[in-house]
């Protein structure tokens, strides 16, 4: 009798494995053939499942993302948090977050050159910013200007992110909560 496995696993499995070859090794990994490999399965299942690259890549952003908002979501519970401790789960501080941001960042080149991954971006992106918008007015951070303080703080993460991924012997993590810290004292 053949194994029974239950398809939202294997689908889980092969975004997973998607995962894992973008953030060892850039977009140049996602061959077919390859995800199938790391995620056991044939590439007959992985087309089931995804229409397209396009599909199974937004698929793998989806769950780094979703990885991200319960992260923030479990700081955001203690009403003693603040909002360095927030945001600080957008970077990579720890081998989870590196992968993801690995991930994030290989889904924002892609972006450029497809309107569809482009799309996909954009909606994850002012998201984020509602997100942030509005964790920042209910805490009273900022009272006016929200939309400039946000975009400052979206653009210095992602900025702080890069270089931690591509110098992570200088941006240690202890360099990236301190250059944070420098500019929430000056933008707050």
């Amino acid at each position: 009798m053949p194994k029974v496995v239950d398809p939202m696993i294997r689908r889980k499995d092969i975004v997973a494995a998607t995962s894992a070859l973008l953030a060892s090794s850039g977009p140049e990994a996602l061959s077919l053939r390859k995800i199938a490999e790391k995620a056991g399965c044939t590439i007959g299942l992985i087309n089931h499942w995804f229409s397209s690259k396009d599909d199974l890549i937004e698929a793998v952003l989806d769950d780094a993302a979703n990885a991200a908002v319960e992260r923030c979501k479990k700081v955001l519970n203690n009403p003693d948090v603040t909002l360095e401790q927030v945001v600080c789960e957008f970077l990579p501080l720890d081998r989870k977050r590196t992968s993801e941001l690995r991930v994030w960042l290989v889904f924002w080149g892609l972006s450029i050159a497809r309107p569809a991954l482009r799309r996909g971006y954009k909606q994850r992106v002012a998201g984020m910013r509602e997100q942030l918008s509005n964790e920042i007015q209910c805490r009273g951070i900022v009272t006016k200007d929200v939309v400039q303080f946000v975009d400052v703080l979206m653009a210095s993460l992602d900025g702080i992110a890069v270089n931690a991924l591509a110098d992570p012997e200088y941006w240690t993590a202890t360099r990236q909560r301190e250059t944070l810290r420098w500019l929430l004292q000056r933008i707050t």
